[in-house]
């Protein structure tokens, strides 16, 4: 495929990234290098780069790894130097500018997303998160960014053609009006490598930052009354503070009213949340909002049932009753009733996991969610975009 005289057509991904390329602590860094693991049998027919604004770096840095250009751009380490939406924009802009894609692909993230716009090239938006939904639900430091994205992600939104959307709920979210090609987010064949293991005694698993959007004193008070009939259950919680308040408040009940077995483990890196999934009898997930959470595929990928609110894209990812359960946001007595169910009957455990995993082979596949965005690039580089689904 020869595009502006090129034998391959130079693709960009905008995301983030960390710069270690090891700490990837969010999901749309960790749906990127699983998407990347793809993109890399698809070399042979495309240059891909990738930019990314990590926020450590004070220089630019240029380097290539496993075939791929990684473009990781510095901002200004003095602390007067705010806000830095301008600075991201325009390093991101330039950056653009002097690799000339024929395409650019932007995984949600807004500064550089207007980066995109400016640019003027052919360009796409995976939409990871609704920011206008989630805005609602957030506390603490995130609060003023999510306002500040709300009003970026309209506009945003008005000046992309071209869409992946990564659940049927953003499809609807996004409207007939957009061009929305639905391809799932790509899970690292890490979490399908890694072996279900139970672990004794049972621990429930939830992953996520601390805060009201997530609800995991919902998870904490199902454990409360799970003790009862479980005494050596554990839940472990990991995730970083968003809302030290909320954290602080969660901390304080578990000590007043001596609530046994809860254990917080911080944020954690991939290669010891996929053990971690793989000894849970669940992952819990109590959210208030979500899209579609890497975690919840990712789980299903190692062969765990998934207790998750039905919200959002959350009920296109989990059958309830098949690959794990499904509860109204907020009711805690839903949550206790369905852990307890797995929490007896390990057959049914069995069966959910395998039936996840199953769901997770067909649907997360680097290989297969790759397959489908080449699909795409080609059809933008040569075609009017489209509007289908990925099944």
């Amino acid at each position: 495929m020869r595009v502006s005289g090129r034998d391959r057509p130079r693709i960009v991904l905008l995301s983030n990234y960390p710069a270690d390329h090891v700490t990837f602590t969010g999901g749309v860094e960790s749906a990127t290098v699983a998407l990347l693991e793809g993109l890399r049998a698809h070399q042979g027919e495309f240059e891909f780069h990738i930019i990314g604004v990590p926020g450590c770096v004070a220089a630019d840095r240029r380097e290539q790894r496993d075939g791929f250009q990684f473009h990781l751009l510095g901002l200004p380490g003095r602390r007067w130097v705010r806000p830095r939406l301008p600075v991201r924009v325009a390093a991101t802009y330039a950056e653009l500018r002097r690799v000339r894609p024929d395409l650019v692909h932007c995984q949600d993230n807004m500064s550089l997303a207007l980066a995109a716009i400016l640019s003027g090239y052919r360009r796409i938006f995976t939409a990871h998160g609704i920011k206008r939904h989630e805005a609602k639900q957030r506390t603490g430091w995130e609060r003023w960014s999510a306002q500040a994205d709300t009003v970026l992600e309209h506009f945003v939104h008005r000046h992309f053609n071209s869409f992946v959307a990564i659940s049927d709920y953003t499809v609807d979210v996004l409207g007939a009006g957009q061009s929305a090609v639905l391809i799932p987010n790509a899970v690292r064949n890490l979490f399908f490598e890694t072996p279900v293991c139970p672990a004794q005694p049972p621990y429930l698993l939830f992953v996520g930052v601390l805060a009201p959007l997530k609800r995991p004193a919902d998870l904490l008070a199902a454990h409360a009354r799970l003790r009862a009939e479980f005494p050596t259950l554990e839940t472990l919680v990991c995730g970083s503070v968003e809302d030290a308040e909320y954290a602080a408040n969660l901390h304080r009940t578990v000590a007043e009213q001596r609530i046994g077995g809860i254990c917080f483990l911080g944020q954690t890196d991939q290669h010891r949340l996929a053990q971690l999934l793989a000894g849970a009898t669940a992952l819990v997930l109590p959210s208030a909002q979500e899209n579609a959470p890497m975690v919840v595929a990712e789980a299903m990928a190692v062969g765990v049932p998934v207790v998750a609110s039905r919200v959002g894209g959350l009920a296109s990812m989990v059958q309830h009753g098949e690959t794990g359960y499904l509860f109204r946001s907020g009711s805690v007595p839903e949550l206790t009733q369905y852990v307890r169910q797995l929490l007896r009957d390990a057959p049914l455990r069995e069966r959910l996991g395998q039936a996840a995993r199953a769901y997770a082979q067909q649907q997360y596949r680097p290989a297969r969610v790759a397959e489908a965005t080449i699909e795409l690039y080609k059809q933008l580089l040569h075609n009017p975009p489209l509007r289908r689904t990925y099944a």
